[in-house]
């Protein structure tokens, strides 16, 4: 039987991997915050904000407890300061739609805060919106930027993106739980090294299929589809919630 590590090995071995990396790093940036003084600030908490263009709309997604968390801290600490990767902005005037029932909040994204932000940053550009659901046991790559990677003792905040192939183990039109333990999670490139298993930080993170190149129209290379963002964890999961739950125009499912 055909291991399902192999497509990933495939992909490592041509050099594609690597490129998918750079790529999700790219069109997804951390959601953080701090409070206190310019030059005494403290970082408080940090999710994970994937950029997406759906044809209709330039959005910015994560979860919604992402979110929350930062108005909590808005309302108990002073100069509290928000960035989307280098961008300083007020989320709560960015906002299109939240959901506490799908965990999931949506944000009005310019072309300013991307261009502007830190690292080559751009959009998800999806060939269509939403994309097809993920099945369980198709593989797929998943990460977000986990907040005991973060190391605030530079001058500039670095937060270090993680990411990694793995199976899905089941998937349906409201949910979609992947295997996080290391017997079924695979990090191409860095076999041998301990995994960070603590996903704290990874929540509003993409979940992505590698999609076969379609010499029909036109394309030479393997692409990445966007089918769910990270939620939550419990216990063995990993969880995220389909792409489906988000309208083209940014707007969430009932």
């Amino acid at each position: 039987m055909t291991d399902w590590r192999d497509q990933a090995n495939r992909l490592h071995a041509a050099g594609y991997l690597q490129q998918f990396s750079n790529m999700a790093m790219n069109m997804c940036v951390p959601f953080w915050w701090s409070s206190g003084p310019k030059g005494g600030a403290q970082v408080r908490q940090n999710g994970t904000l994937c950029y997406v263009d759906t044809g209709t709309r330039r959005i910015g997604i994560t979860a919604d407890h992402v979110y929350a968390g930062y108005l909590a801290d808005k309302n108990g600490y002073d100069e509290v300061e928000c960035q989307f990767g280098g961008s300083t902005v007020n989320p709560e005037d960015r906002l299109i739609a939240r959901s506490e029932k799908h965990d999931l909040a949506t944000f009005d994204i310019p072309e300013v805060f991307v261009s502007g932000s830190f690292r080559n940053v751009y959009y998800h550009n999806a060939l269509q919106w939403p994309p097809n659901p993920i099945q369980a046991r198709e593989v797929v790559l998943h990460g977000g930027y986990p907040q005991v990677l973060r190391n605030p003792r530079t001058r500039e905040v670095d937060f270090p993106f993680q990411w990694f192939a793995t199976r899905v183990n089941d998937a349906n039109d409201e949910r979609i739980s992947l295997h996080p333990d290391v017997p079924n999670t695979h990090w191409p490139g860095h076999e041998g090294e301990q995994i960070n298993d603590q996903f704290h930080g990874q929540s509003g993170g993409p979940v992505y299929r590698v999609v076969d190149a379609n010499q029909e129209r036109g394309e030479v290379v393997d692409r990445l589809e966007l089918v769910g963002i990270i939620y939550n964890r419990v216990m063995d999961l990993v969880l995220a919630r389909p792409a489906g739950l988000i309208n083209a125009d940014g707007t969430l499912a009932e």
